[in-house]
């Protein structure tokens, strides 16, 4: 559309404390999620961490399988006594996590939530480097897990894990 900014799906970080700050920006959407997770492990394996804070304030949208990464993303954080929290969502960005059930599973709010934001989250995370294959897989476990999450989802997804695990066996 015209005298739209278009934004760049992009994730930024800052480290403050025991703290992982987040920031996405544009769509949070298949095309980061492999990144974020293996940024997260990464991270989380290297040093201390109690809670990664994602800031949705500049946000767009969430495809199925960035909201099935959170979901897994905050299972795994919590089996380690860590937390995953998405702060300074939209109205649109509530009802999309709301629409999958994802909105059980993390915690999220309207607003910081009493996170003090580093001034500069400047350090961008560099896309990891990841095959066709890492990707599928990514989408095909976070659908997986939206299906455990919610029943409801299973009908949704039915077709698009069939074709995921058709894409991993064909990249094998």
């Amino acid at each position: 559309m015209l005298g739209m900014e278009q934004h760049p799906d992009d994730l930024q970080a800052a480290i403050a404390g025991d703290k992982v700050f987040i920031r996405v920006t544009g769509r949070g959407s298949f095309k980061i999620s492999a990144t974020l997770k293996q940024f997260i492990a990464e991270i989380t394996s290297k040093q201390p961490v109690s809670a990664v804070v994602l800031d949705l304030s500049e946000c767009i949208g969430m495809d199925s399988t960035f909201m099935g990464v959170l979901a897994g993303l905050s299972g795994r954080l919590k089996q380690n006594g860590q937390v995953l929290e998405l702060i300074n969502l939209s109205d649109k960005n509530t009802e999309l996590l709301a629409t999958l059930g994802v909105d059980q599973v993390i915690a999220h709010y309207s607003h910081s939530h009493g996170h003090e934001l580093p001034g500069r989250i400047t350090q961008s995370i560099p896309a990891a480097s990841v095959t066709k294959k890492d990707l599928a897989e990514t989408a095909l476990q976070a659908h997986e897990t939206l299906v455990e999450l919610s029943e409801e989802n299973r009908p949704r997804f039915k077709r698009v894990i069939e074709y995921l695990k058709a894409d991993v066996d064909r990249l094998t």
